[in-house]
């Protein structure tokens, strides 16, 4: 019974066991031989050895090389195990399939020790030496694609620690092996990234979740590149993490090129918002028609627009450096200053922007070191303080300049090119506004002139009638005798003269504001011209009692002109130098020759004119406050018809006073003639 389950288990085993006579004759062999060394049925199995290449063959000499050694090791009664070789099996002839075999054996002795046998097993183990062989093909063409991936690869430990090296780690972040071992790998992260990552790739280690996110590498050249990355658990059987594989994919180009889209969307909807709030801005600044209503909304929306806790529009006065504070926006960070309304002293850096009618942008250590900087006068403690500076001019249609627009102190950092250039579109904006309105002011003083000059004019017109009408009505009546007729007469012809002047004025004044006076030039005397003035002044200078002396002498210098206008137009500064000057007061003519020029000033002490006048007192209609009687009577006209007559004879009219009850002073230069009077210089026949 044992024998026989010794046979079947001989039989059935699964590896190839072979036994041997102690003189290494095969005596036995199971079914698992006879299929790997492929012996066909009915071959005697005593004359079969085992060769070097383990094939069977017949010499039986064969047994001295090779593996003979081995087998006569367990013959001599060793246990022994060859390593696995590819060889060969065939019974015949040697050319068989290749298998890979290993083989043991072991010497079967008896109570004595003595060998009775040998046992030789060998073991078929080309599909587990297939497998390892394509284990490892597999590993060598996954090393060989990380290498040649621009992905790097890297493989964690279940608890989340580097132990395996990544080359492709080292090469992009220029590590060594011991910097990146264990945790090492976060030092190769931005600073800003790595408390956030270790964190994150913790908490997946622990939830055995996969591990997905984005952070910055340091590269060997030093910089930072953005990387996405993912690991992912790899489980065993069992479901626990077997390890962690992972890679970083370089996305630096597309996180720069989404970051650069991101940018350009929002300076486009900045630059949308501010074109909306430019726009907005234009149309405030087309409607207002007030110049002090522009500058607050001027500010308003340069503080707005630009960002800056100050924005302040000055505006020049009388084509002078100086300013006046037009309009000044400040934030609660200047609340203390939003009464500053100081005038500017026309010098330094604001004159600068004004002359040389260029914007002027400058950080601070540049506005604090710039030549023309100065402190602010007498101000200087009141004015608030200024922090990075950006000015711009204002000009208008004809190029001159008309003041400026400045702001500073923005919110964030200094005024930038897109700053200066907002600033320069709304600069030309409100300096059309303010010529608009500058416009619109003086065409609404001109009309208000208008209207007091006719009213004026119907009054001068009718204080005449009131004596002719009643000189008329006694005349009607016939019973008058020859003196009250006499009287009557010239109280007619009086008021009939004042009439005609005053007609004659206006149409002196229509012919020269349309051009269609002439002049009949001449080679005049200057001292001459002014004698006849005086003699036709003289009657309302002496009624009024006035001290009139005329000095100066230009020697043998000529002008050339038309002596009408010009007797004329010293009358017309004689009679109104009489006219507003008190009784008994003063009037100095001097006639004076400079270089080429020759000029006749009349100065007198009378009322004088106030500042605000004094600017358009050659204008049109323009009187000074008249008296409830009207005392001085006139139209307005006189020294307008003045300034058109010296413009027509190329000369200049000007006129100073220090003010109210400090008199007036009145210049008119002529250039001095060269020898040649001519007078073919008529504008237009009449």
């Amino acid at each position: 019974m044992p024998d026989t389950r010794f046979k079947a288990l001989f039989e059935q085993a699964p590896i190839s066991i072979q036994i041997l006579t102690p003189s290494g004759r095969t005596i036995r062999v199971n079914k698992a031989w006879e299929n790997l060394w492929q012996i066909h049925e009915g071959t005697p199995l005593m004359a079969y050895v085992l060769s070097d290449e383990f094939n069977v063959v017949r010499d039986p000499q064969l047994i001295a090389s090779g593996i003979a050694p081995l087998l006569a090791r367990a013959l001599a009664g060793e246990s022994v195990e060859i390593p696995a070789a590819l060889y060969d099996v065939s019974a015949l002839d040697g050319h068989g399939p290749q298998r890979w075999v290993t083989a043991r054996a072991r010497p079967i002795k008896d109570q004595a020790g003595n060998i009775l046998e040998v046992m030789l097993m060998h073991e078929d183990i080309t599909e587990r030496m297939a497998a390892d062989s394509a284990l490892r093909l597999r590993e060598q063409r996954f090393r060989s694609l990380v290498m040649a991936t621009s992905q790097i690869v890297w493989s964690n430990t279940p608890d989340g620690r580097v132990l395996e090296d990544s080359p492709s780690w080292r090469a992009f972040t220029g590590q060594t092996y011991d910097q990146w071992k264990e945790f090492g790998w976060v030092d190769a992260l931005h600073p800003d990234d790595r408390a956030p990552t270790r964190t994150l790739w913790l908490a997946c280690v622990a939830a055995c979740s996969v591990f997905e996110t984005k952070y910055r590498l340091r590269s060997a050249d030093g910089s930072y590149r953005w990387t996405a990355v993912k690991g992912i658990p790899i489980l065993a059987e069992d479901g626990s993490i077997r390890e962690w594989i992972g890679a970083n994919t370089d996305i630096h180009d597309v996180i720069a090129a989404e970051l650069e889209l991101a940018q350009r969307l929002e300076r486009e909807r900045r630059n949308s918002a501010l074109l909306a709030k430019v726009a907005q801005a234009a149309r405030t600044l087309h409607t207002v028609l007030a110049a002090q209503d522009i500058a607050q909304a001027l500010v308003a929306a340069v503080r707005d627009i630009l960002q800056t806790h100050q924005a302040v529009v000055s505006l020049t006065e009388a084509g002078g450096w100086a300013h006046a504070i037009n309009a000044v926006s400040l934030s609660d960070k200047y609340a203390a200053y939003r009464a500053y309304d100081a005038r500017a002293e026309g010098a330094g850096i604001y004159a600068q922007v004004c002359r040389d009618n260029r914007v002027m942008r400058l950080n601070q250590a540049q506005l604090e070191a710039h030549p023309a900087w100065r402190s602010f006068g007498e101000h200087a403690g009141a004015h608030p303080v200024l922090r990075g500076w950006l000015a711009v001019p204002l000009i208008d249609r004809m190029g001159n300049n008309i003041g400026l627009i400045q702001a500073s102190d923005r919110f964030e950092g200094d005024f930038t090119d897109e700053d200066e250039a907002i600033l320069v579109q709304l600069a030309s904006i409100a300096a059309t506004g303010f010529e608009n309105a500058r416009l619109y002011a003086s065409l609404q003083e001109q009309d208000r002139r208008k209207d007091e000059f006719l009213a004026m004019l119907a009054h001068e017109l009718r204080n005449p009638l009131a004596p002719i009408a009643a000189a008329a009505e006694m005349l009607k009546f016939g019973t008058a005798n020859e003196e009250r007729v006499r009287r009557s007469s010239e109280v007619i012809s009086r008021q009939v003269r004042h009439m005609t002047s005053l007609v004659d004025d206006l149409l002196d004044v229509s012919r020269v504001t349309r051009g269609l006076i002439q002049l009949d030039r001449a080679l005049l005397d200057p001292m001459q011209l002014v004698a006849n003035a005086v003699e036709q002044s003289q009657p309302l200078i002496t009624a009024r009692r006035h001290a009139l002396t005329v000095t100066g002498d230009v020697g043998a210098a000529r002008i050339a002109g038309d002596a009408h206008r010009l007797v004329q137009v010293l009358a017309n500064l004689l009679n109104n130098a009489a006219k507003y000057t008190p009784h008994g007061g003063c009037i100095d003519v001097t006639v004076a020759r400079q270089a080429d020029t020759v000029t006749i000033t009349v100065r007198d002490n009378g009322v004088g004119v106030d500042t605000l006048l004094l600017p358009r007192m050659f204008d049109l209609f323009t009187q000074a406050e008249r008296s409830p009687d009207r005392a001085q009577g006139g139209l307005g006209i006189g020294l307008a018809l003045v300034r058109r007559i010296i413009d027509l004879h190329g000369g200049d009219v000007t006129a100073a006073s220090s003010g109210l009850g400090y008199g007036t002073t009145v210049t008119v230069s002529l250039a001095v003639a060269d020898g040649v009077a001519g007078d073919e210089s008529r504008l237009r026949p009449d």
